[in-house]
């Protein structure tokens, strides 16, 4: 059963769905009072804050190409209006991206035609919020290219 408002109830419904949306709770407002959904206001919706993207490393030292599994922890990145929908990892060598909805991931960096050398790569970590906000963070990695026996 509809219910006609007057031109003053719309009107006081016109600027109560204003307050409201100014308040960022015009749905609840729309639930309370019908009309406010054809009213003209329209709901303020809260911008996106991006994501903070950090991580760690272990072990630190040493690692061995070839052979050292080192795991890298994301769970420090944080979304503080959501939650992290994916961590998108770049070793800085010549393996693939790799995404993950976990924050946690094991790399084994490849053996390469160079010995008896460090190099370091930049491992780069992208987490993506549940609202496609993005952010980076990075840093490097030592790892030891043995010598041949």
């Amino acid at each position: 059963m509809a219910t006609r408002l007057s031109t003053v109830e719309k009107r006081s419904c016109s600027v109560a769905c204003a307050r409201a949306a100014s308040l960022g709770v015009a749905l609840l407002s729309a639930v309370l009072v019908p009309a406010c959904i054809s009213s003209s206001s329209s709901p303020t919706v809260a911008p996106n804050v991006v994501p903070m993207a950090a991580f760690v490393f272990s072990p630190v030292s040493p690692i061995l190409a070839g052979q050292t599994q080192v795991t890298f922890n994301a769970s420090e990145s944080v979304d503080s209006d959501g939650r992290i929908a994916a961590y998108t990892w770049d070793f800085g060598d010549t393996s693939a991206q790799q995404t993950s909805t976990v924050p946690t991931i094991t790399h084994v960096f490849p053996v390469t035609t160079s010995t008896c050398v460090d190099i370091t790569y930049t491992v780069l970590l992208t987490v993506t919020d549940n609202a496609g906000g993005q952010a980076s963070f990075s840093n490097t990695i030592s790892v030891t290219q043995r010598c041949p026996q």
